[in-house]
């Protein structure tokens, strides 16, 4: 018997090949994973019955503001509401608006649950806060879950908000698999001017408050502690705009801002959408032991978009704090060298004046005391009886021998005069007639032109001689 050829067996393998797919269906080693061809997630119902659960998809988003709608399935006396509020003048760009979502549970038994932020392409969301507790809700005591959220659309136009999948855990129910996703959001919100930077935050006005300084000492570091409470703050965009504006001086240095939330008030009591954050900006006044005593703080500028006002972003609003000038105690060697610099001057013209003063009551005193000795002096001479007396209480008061020295002493024309008659009365020959009356002139001369400078306090570069009655 004759084989069959080669091409008998080939069309044979592919005629079997065909059927056999026909018979077993597709085939899943050579297929693409789809969701068409993957195995369906199955749970099980309170009764214990097996039950598969589609995907849940999302419902198209409304403009409700508030609203229970939602796709998917909830528990059994579970509610889910989610609000949007919106301020009196609108949504706008940048300036985040509150957004609520709260889990009523009737029956109270939700043991856990599953719950992500808002989310957008176009939207940025915060955590604000987390609260639960018992309500009284349609008479009768609840379990009532409130999440908040500070969203933010980044840009203008019709934004979509939408929610993330809940999933539910029940008591008594670990396999039980509820699933909702709250309805989706279409909002309008106005755009702002494209020329400002991202930076610059939208927000009702600023609070910019500065806490008290310590006592400052020089070389010793000091924190200068502010609190900025606003909408639309970040850490990064503060510390930015305050390192801009941080210029020290050669009197007093600045450091880095250091920004962080406030870890006793992060959200204010009034305005659940802001944000306190405290900065720490070290200060060194006189560095490297310099002698200031003084330095300026420099002024501080934090603009922001006030989203209060009518049009915001024609103009840029400012929290601000003024200029201060501070003032230390200098180190204790910059001190000492104040004080050397201050009181020295002033000790050295008090010590001229002090030597002034005293230079002047000695040659005071001297002249007193030698016009009280010239007095004495002429007293004595006016009370000599003779020509010879009065030559003698001469060459006494001003101890020289000869009228020549007197002369030599005291060149005074009158005095000189006088010393000659004194001359011719003590050795002339012959006296004249007239010899009383012109002693008596001679005496009166002699007294009246007496000459002060026998009587000072040294003559001739000795002592002279006190004068003694």
């Amino acid at each position: 018997m004759r084989a069959p050829p080669l091409w008998f067996w080939l069309r044979l393998l592919c005629g079997l090949g065909v059927a056999l797919g026909g018979a077993l269906g597709t085939a899943w080693a050579f297929d693409i994973p789809t969701p068409q061809n993957q195995p369906q997630t199955v749970g099980t119902t309170s009764f214990g019955t097996p039950q598969p659960f589609a995907p849940v998809h999302p419902l198209a988003p409304t403009t409700a503001l508030d609203s229970t709608d939602g796709a998917g399935q909830l528990p059994q006396g579970v509610s889910v509401r989610t609000e949007i509020t919106v301020p009196p003048q609108g949504l706008l760009q940048r300036a985040p608006f509150l957004v609520t979502l709260t889990v009523i549970d009737r029956t109270k038994n939700i043991a856990s649950l599953t719950l992500h932020r808002p989310f957008g392409a176009r939207i940025t969301t915060r955590r604000i806060s987390i609260s639960q507790g018992l309500e009284t809700v349609d008479g009768r005591l609840a379990n009532v879950r409130v999440y908040r959220f500070a969203v933010t659309a980044l840009s203008g136009g019709i934004i979509p908000l939408e929610f993330a999948e809940m999933t539910f855990q029940m008591v008594g129910e670990p396999t039980s698999n509820d699933a909702f996703i709250p309805v989706a959001r279409s909002l309008s919100v106005r755009p702002l001017p494209a020329f400002w930077p991202e930076s610059i935050p939208v927000t009702p006005p600023l609070r910019l408050v500065q806490m008290p300084l310590p006592p400052l000492y020089a070389g010793e570091p000091v924190d200068w502690q502010l609190r900025v409470t606003g909408r639309g703050l970040t850490e990064h965009a503060l510390a930015e705009m305050l390192d801009e504006q941080l210029i020290g001086s050669e009197a007093l240095a600045l450091g880095a801002a250091e920004v962080r939330l406030s870890p006793n008030d992060p959200v204010p009591a009034d305005d659940p959408l802001a944000q306190t954050f405290d900065i720490r900006i070290p200060l060194l006044p006189a560095p490297e032991s310099q002698n200031a005593t003084s330095g300026e703080l420099p002024a501080l500028r934090l603009p922001y978009i006030n989203s209060h006002e009518e049009e915001p972003g024609a103009a840029l609003s400012a929290a601000k704090l003024p200029t201060q000038t501070l003032n230390w105690q200098p180190t204790a060697r910059a001190q000492l060298l104040q004080a050397a610099a201050f009181w020295g001057w002033r000790l050295a013209l008090a010590l001229v004046a002090l030597y002034a003063l005293g230079f002047a009551l000695r040659d005071g005193s001297r002249r007193v005391a030698q016009r009280r000795r010239h007095s004495a002096a002429q007293r004595r001479l006016a009370q000599c009886p003779s020509p010879q007396a009065a030559l003698d209480v001469l060459r006494a008061l001003t101890g020289e021998a000869t009228t020549q020295g007197m002369m030599a002493r005291a060149p005074n024309p009158c005095f000189m005069a006088a010393l000659h008659s004194l001359d011719a009365a003590c050795f002339a020959a012959a006296p004249p007639a007239n010899h009383a009356l012109d002693w008596h002139t001679t005496q009166a001369e002699l007294v009246r032109w007496l000459p002060l400078v026998f009587f000072s306090q040294d003559v001739g570069g000795r002592r002279v001689a006190r004068n003694r009655p």
